[in-house]
């Protein structure tokens, strides 16, 4: 049940897959346990109130006090337990109306908006001022749609590690005025990739 049996075997980039960027990583900050913990495909999420012209909105942090379906980790807030990780491969942002309906993605916010996010990791800015932009090809896009509310990541991805806080301040503008977004709504944003559980199945 190792990690380093039962990892998914997405190849990333070249020769590069998810677990050795995990296993890279969990090395250098002096994680030795983690290659004996089970392999997973994860995908969290967060939705939070933006208020029309608001300079920008906190997603994943106090996620413990929102309950699903506003967010799906509510119990472990925004930090993974021991043993526990992401190796975050794909972001995407979402839109709900004010009764939590009408998935959409950006395209259905203000029309036609963007969003200009940061990643955080602990105390790090591990993604900066990153843009999507609705109604426009771009690098990182899932396809060469306007329609893409989705990001993939080059490369190998950027682990979330054990027992650290992280969060993603984003700011939503409208695509073809270039200003705030005038509409009142509900921003979500989902962090997808390969991820690490606790496994008691090994010395302890």
């Amino acid at each position: 049940m190792a990690i380093t049996s039962n990892m998914p075997s997405r190849n990333i980039k070249g020769n590069v897959k998810a677990q050795d960027k995990i296993l890279y990583v969990a090395n250098k900050l002096g994680l030795s346990s983690l290659k004996y913990m089970q392999a997973t495909t994860r995908c969290i999420y967060d939705v939070v109130s933006y208020a029309a012209g608001s300079p920008s909105v906190t997603l994943f942090e106090n996620a413990q006090s929102r309950n699903f379906p506003q967010t799906n980790i509510s119990t472990s807030g925004n930090r993974f337990e021991v043993n526990e990780a992401l190796l975050v491969e794909k972001i995407a942002f979402f839109t709900l109306d004010d009764l939590g309906q009408n998935v959409g993605n950006m395209n259905n916010f203000d029309g036609a908006t963007s969003v200009k996010f940061d990643l955080i990791i602990g105390n790090k800015t591990v993604m900066k001022d990153l843009v999507m932009e609705s109604n426009g090809e771009q690098a990182f896009y899932a396809s060469g749609t306007g329609a893409s509310s989705q990001i993939n990541l080059e490369g190998v991805g950027i682990l979330i590690p054990p027992q650290v806080e992280f969060k993603v301040v984003a700011m939503a503008f409208n695509t073809d005025a270039r200003t705030a977004t005038t509409l009142e709504t509900n921003l979500g944003c989902y962090l997808y990739g390969t991820g690490v559980l606790l496994n008691f199945n090994t010395s302890i």
